[in-house]
């Protein structure tokens, strides 16, 4: 357990968060592309979904339709844009899993982390980055 200034807070994250403009194409990218399962999700009184990550931790999809991104930030690729990342065991097998499913990957097979890095855009430009070991990598 980690003490900030406001006190004690628990190692564990619960959920993130991604800000999209339209569910079904969210929905079809999370689900179907990268394959996450879909769970219950209580009425805020705004769309969304949320997805099961694992363990504790959900990713939770919110429209904003008066979400704007600059075109450079939605379409093109830096590995310092903002994003989340979901450790694969067979970062091989993730790859070709997303390219038969249609992603447009932007990846390291070596990195200084020692494992693949493979990153992928929603619709709405939000990245995803999926790590593990892969042939050739050092984990």
């Amino acid at each position: 357990m980690a003490i900030t200034a406001f006190g004690p807070v628990h190692a564990d994250f619960t959920h993130v968060s991604v800000t999209v403009t339209q569910l079904e194409a969210a929905r079809d990218f999370y689900g179907r592309v990268l394959g996450l399962s879909e769970i219950e999700r209580p009425d805020f009184g705004f769309p969304g979904i949320w997805y099961d990550l694992g363990a504790t931790l959900q990713l939770h999809i919110i429209v904003n339709e008066a979400l704007t991104r600059p075109a450079a930030e939605r379409d093109g690729f830096d590995i310092r844009y903002p994003h989340f990342a979901i450790h694969v065991e067979d970062a091989d097998a993730a790859a070709d899993a997303l390219a038969a499913r249609g992603a447009k990957l932007h990846e390291f097979r070596t990195s200084p982390t020692g494992l693949r890095q493979l990153f992928v855009k929603d619709p709405d430009g939000n990245m995803v980055e999926f790590i593990g070991p892969g042939a050739g990598t050092l984990g």
